[in-house]
């Protein structure tokens, strides 16, 4: 019975993993202001959003109805793949140096771990779950709507003064996502956009 019901609605899992995953980013400030050291807590939350991300199958809609995830498609090189993520990666320390400011925080190897274990855990979630949910409705829906789901789950952390920032940091990864078809190119550049924003 479940299986049957999984071939009708194949899209029904993602898209309670992707909202049980949001749910619990934008619950991030609430999560560990108990707490004195909000490692712990912060750990936990990634790597239960990262898994949700990482394991759910999505559903690739084809001709003749949906198939698994890991049916053929054609992706650009990995030569396309590493351009595509230099690209990013450049543009990120490009806003950083135009931007300047001062980091919240200081640069310690555990923040870094931690920044870098929540950039790899968001990109599993929006760029790879979110983005193969919505891909079926067209790309450009698949890029919009990830980048969008993004930058909301940042305003209960940033504030919504941050919403176009995170909406433009949104598109770039989704188009990536889109530019290089994988989730891991936009991961790397992510992690590399925390780690340049408290250098």
């Amino acid at each position: 019975m479940i299986a049957v019901e999984a071939r009708r609605a194949p899209w029904r899992a993602p898209a309670v993993a992707v909202a049980a995953g949001g749910a619990v980013l934008l619950a991030r400030p609430w999560l560990v202001r108990p707490a004195a050291d909000p490692t712990a807590a912060l750990v936990v939350a990634f790597v239960v959003v990262g898994i949700l991300g990482a394991a759910v199958r999505v559903p690739v809609v084809a001709a003749d109805g949906p198939e698994p995830s890991g049916a053929a498609t054609p992706r650009p090189s990995r030569a396309a793949a590493v351009a595509v993520a230099g690209a990013g990666v450049a543009a990120f320390v490009a806003g950083r140096l135009i931007g300047g400011g001062v980091a919240a925080v200081p640069a310690l190897p555990a923040y870094l771990v931690l920044n870098t274990l929540a950039a790899v855990t968001e990109e599993a979630l929006f760029r790879r779950l979110l983005y193969g949910l919505l891909l079926p409705l067209g790309a450009a829906a698949a890029v919009v709507g990830s980048a969008a789901a993004f930058a909301a789950v940042h305003v209960t952390v940033w504030g919504a003064w941050a919403l176009p920032v995170d909406l433009a940091a949104g598109l770039l990864l989704s188009w990536q996502r889109w530019a290089s078809g994988r989730w891991s190119v936009p991961a790397v550049t992510h992690a590399a956009a925390n780690a340049v924003a408290v250098l």
